[in-house]
């Protein structure tokens, strides 16, 4: 066991053999197929679905009957990002955890606590951990971080719980009673290729940005690799003379992305290299602390015999389009301090297949909101000669009043660990809003342990924390 002396050994075990299981959005068959097993080996009814959820009911213990159950809820799927030069295959490898300074990482990968803490949580309660409990599901879902798919395609007339504990939270000071709603929006714009003019090629590559999730991350003024290379693409134009001969930059839409990289034939390599150190220089003097690794990196390459590039006019319009879509925070709430009510994301630019596609990710609770982001990028798309699709929308979740379970759950975290546990709204998406939609009586709560740099490689996961968290969790259960 990687975490000595930890109050609840089980719990870290399980979270250690999840971690061993590759569990890639929409490639969750080998977690299911875990869950599934584990299950019948326990001789607990369990329902799966061709959308790779899975939900495992365990009966009441003796004495608890009358109670009212309880849905405990996650997702199995975890967002993949790993470093530079770090050979990890997520589709095939377990990740390689490490603790230091009293949290647990993955070297060079994702942790995937985000929401592996859920699925380690669940497993211990079906394991017997939580001694005393009324009758619970617990409803491990597929492909949350792509558009909340899994939790979409269930089958929710299984659901016979009227309370649920959302564990997808990743502060353990703040309940989650509410969240945004999002949009995912792909711009695509057919190239046009000619031959080169210069002779010069060169590759631009921006990286060590800390990334991050582009919900929970998207107001702490970490930069976005995409839009700096767009802005660096549309400066070279103007100031060198280039030929665009492909842009890419990041992997997930709901990811800030940390690198970007672009390569160009140029009318005159060291003027073109001389601008890009002055640029180099005046974004460093205005990044965030958490983007202290930040670098741009130029290096000139062979132009290859054959070449082609991108037709002038289909660059300017990409150029036009990149820096001409708003990204990052577009609005605070008026209600709530400190909660960003409205963001756009562009976590990923991608050349391929004779087209250079932008994958935009938008969020709000408000609809109106996340309406208006579609018709702006449609709209900026369009004008460039671009075409955009629209899909993964789920809806955002309204708080709707009191709620005994979050009470319960405030008054637990003060007795038992001292905590003032404050109830908060989350920029970021949850299950929470589709489960709502199906079941509307369902009460609702979502909570988790200290979880830092979701999304990203430097993701952790605070020991003591979760330590606390399932002893919340746990009393709850026990005590209801």
């Amino acid at each position: 066991m990687i975490c000595e002396g930890f109050k609840y050994p089980a719990l870290i075990e399980h979270f250690e053999r999840i971690s061993a299981i590759p569990r890639m959005s929409y490639h969750e068959e080998k977690i299911a197929a875990y869950l599934v097993e584990f299950a019948e080996a326990r001789g607990l009814e369990v329902y799966t679905d061709s959308a790779k959820n899975v939900l495992i009911n365990i009966p009441a213990t003796e004495g608890r009957e009358g109670d009212a159950p309880i849905l405990l809820q996650g997702h199995t799927d975890m967002v993949c990002e790993k470093n530079i030069g770090c050979e990890h295959d997520f589709l095939n490898d377990g990740l390689d955890l490490y603790v230091e300074n009293g949290v647990i990482g993955a070297k060079g990968t994702t942790l995937g606590a985000d929401d592996g803490i859920s699925v380690a949580v669940m497993l211990a309660l079906l394991d017997g951990e939580i001694k005393s409990h009324p009758a619970c599901q617990c409803l491990f879902t597929s492909a949350e971080e792509v558009g909340l798919d899994g939790a979409k395609a269930f089958d929710y007339s299984r659901i016979f719980a009227r309370r649920m504990i959302n564990m997808d939270g990743a502060d353990e000071i703040y309940l989650i009673v509410g969240c945004a709603g999002g949009l995912r929006s792909d711009s695509a714009f057919e190239v046009e290729y000619v031959s080169p003019k210069n002779k010069d090629a060169v590759k631009i590559s921006i990286g060590g940005l800390m990334g991050g999730h582009s919900g929970e991350n998207i107001n702490d003024g970490r930069a976005n690799a995409n839009k700096l290379a767009g802005e660096l693409l549309g400066l070279l134009y103007d100031s060198v003379g280039i030929e665009l001969i492909s842009f890419n930059g990041g992997s997930k839409d709901n990811a800030i992305p940390r690198e970007a990289i672009l390569s160009l034939t140029v009318k005159d390599a060291e003027l073109a290299e001389r601008v890009v150190s002055k640029y180099a220089e005046k974004v460093s003097a205005t990044l965030c602390d958490d983007d202290n690794g930040f670098f741009i990196r130029f290096e000139r390459e062979a132009l290859p015999e054959g070449a082609i590039v991108f037709a002038d006019h289909i660059t300017r319009n990409i150029i036009k389009f990149v820096n001409s879509v708003e990204n990052g925070v577009l609005a605070m709430s008026k209600k709530i301090e400190g909660l960003v009510e409205f963001s756009r994301n562009l976590g990923i630019v991608r050349t391929e297949n004779r087209k250079i596609i932008f994958y935009f990710s938008s969020r709000s609770a408000i609809d109106e909101q996340i309406e208006l982001s579609a018709r702006t990028i449609e709209s900026a798309a369009q004008a460039c000669g671009g075409v955009t699709t629209h899909h993964s929308r789920y809806p955002g979740w309204h708080y709707t009043g009191d709620s005994p379970l979050a009470d319960r759950y405030i008054e637990s975290a003060k007795r038992l660990c001292g905590m003032n546990v404050v109830k908060t709204a989350l920029h970021a998406g949850l299950e929470c809003g589709i489960v709502k939609q199906a079941i509307p009586d369902m009460e609702i709560i979502s909570c988790g342990p200290d979880i830092k740099n979701l999304h990203s490689p430097m993701e952790t996961l605070n020991i003591a924390s979760f330590e606390r968290f399932f002893t919340v969790i746990k009393y709850i259960i026990e005590n209801e």
